[in-house]
């Protein structure tokens, strides 16, 4: 038996809302974000956190709300002394600046957000000696100090090969220079 595998995320309920299109819109560019999904994977998660905070709330020291607080904290949005209703603050920002492809950009490792998911995606990223290519990964606090990038090396082949082309360049401009004296020459005895 196949088992089918349920959406991530949820949808607008209004699929033409202007102020919201361009809030997106901002969101993806800060963000270097493939597609809306990926922003409503964010909201998702954030309506998920939101949900158990509201439950949990009128729980007096309930120990799911510890785990949950001690969860959230792992992640980086929030502080360690952290109460519930800190959870209710929560912004889409936050859970966007979690995420693999912005903590690479946020720590010049790329110089922009495309070329920082361009890196992931490709594989040139490492967490602890281990290649992730998912630039969506939500990263813990600890997993965020532990980022690599694979360096570049440029072979002795392609260094030579572009001074091969140097002196190309440099010998069309004397060949070039030369015809125009030789044009100079012919016109001159006339």
């Amino acid at each position: 038996m196949v088992k089918k595998l349920k959406k991530q995320y949820e949808t607008p309920n209004r699929a033409w809302n202007q102020e919201r299109m361009n809030k997106e819109a901002e969101l993806s560019e800060n963000y270097g974000l493939a597609n809306k999904e990926e922003i409503y994977k964010a909201y998702s998660e954030l309506r998920s956190l939101r949900r158990q905070a509201r439950r949990l709330v009128s729980e007096p020291d309930s120990e799911e709300a510890k785990e949950v607080i001690q969860k959230v904290h792992r992640l980086g949005l929030v502080k360690s002394n952290a109460q519930l209703e800190d959870l209710l603050t929560l912004q889409v920002e936050d859970i966007l600046n979690r995420r693999l492809q912005t903590a690479v950009h946020r720590r010049g490792l790329a110089d922009t957000p495309k070329q920082a998911r361009q890196l992931v995606v490709h594989g040139h990223v490492y967490i602890d000696g281990k290649r992730v290519n998912i630039p969506g990964y939500m990263l813990t606090q600890e997993e965020e100090k532990q980022i690599e990038v694979e360096e570049f090396e440029e072979s002795e082949e392609s260094e030579e090969s572009e001074a091969e082309e140097v002196s190309e360049d440099e010998e069309e401009t004397d060949t070039e220079a030369e015809s125009e004296d030789e044009e100079e020459e012919e016109e001159n005895n006339e």
